[in-house]
């Protein structure tokens, strides 16, 4: 007697699931802020918080690939490679004015040109350590992949957490959420929370040296990334590998 196979089934994480991982994830960095801002102090060999007078800036220049869980979910959008830079910027000393931009482009594998550009021209931000922060960045962008996913007016929002932990290591944490107002292909609402459209959650390791050089202190080193993304009702996950410059003053 012939065997029939039985059908794979996926299954998928229950909403109120994925919200509850969400607000325990941006519960977590919250308070791992508070805490080291006020517990840990900064290395007596740099300078700390309180010697600062203007600010910070970091800059970076970044590759990225993303695989695509479901890829008919991304009108067969299997994998994304890019490429692009990054900037945030602090104005302050313990409380900051916080603003940045990014840039990117590449290339999906449906095929498809990939494009991006975000400005984030609000934010507020608390100075931690010789030169980390956490952050909160809003502002005004345009993303998209040609003939996969539909290009596009975005309204994103981004929680950062950048934390000294040696000379030679820093570790961030990043938790962000779009809106699309102007596409109803890509107002899918996110299993995470049904208040946005879209999500990303990344943890990035940096390695490099941080130094004090005519009165500033600088840091520098190649950066590692995992990210979870999800963007039209899938799953998009991805590693980041690249370069940062960062300066506090």
């Amino acid at each position: 007697m012939k065997r029939v196979a039985r059908p794979y089934t996926v299954r998928i994480a229950s909403p109120a699931r994925a919200r509850r991982a969400g607000t325990t994830a941006l519960a977590g960095l919250a308070a791992a802020a508070v805490c080291v801002s006020f517990v840990v102090p900064a290395r007596a060999e740099l300078p700390g918080v309180e010697d600062r007078r203007y600010g910070l800036g970091s800059v970076n220049m970044f590759l990225r690939y993303a695989q695509v869980r479901d890829p008919e979910a991304a009108r067969d959008l299997s994998g994304l490679f890019m490429g692009g830079l990054s900037a945030r910027a602090l104005y302050g000393k313990r409380l900051a004015y916080a603003f940045g931009l990014g840039l990117e482009l590449g290339a999906g594998g449906a095929p498809g040109f990939g494009f991006g550009f975000e400005l984030y021209p609000a934010g507020v931000a608390v100075a931690i350590g010789p030169s980390g922060y956490f952050g909160i960045f809003t502002g005004i962008g345009v993303n998209g992949v040609t003939a996969r996913v539909p290009m596009t007016l975005v309204l994103p929002t981004e929680i950062r957490l950048e934390l000294d932990v040696t000379e030679r290591a820093r570790l961030g944490a990043l938790f962000a959420v779009n809106w699309t107002p102007a596409d109803d292909v890509r107002q899918t609402r996110a299993g995470m929370s049904p208040f946005v459209d879209e999500t990303t959650m990344a943890l990035t390791a940096r390695f490099g040296k941080t130094f004090e050089k005519y009165g500033t202190l600088m840091g520098r080193g190649y950066f590692f990334r995992l990210e979870r993304r999800e963007l039209m009702r899938t799953v998009f996950l991805g590693f980041t590998f690249g370069w940062e410059l960062d300066a506090a003053k």
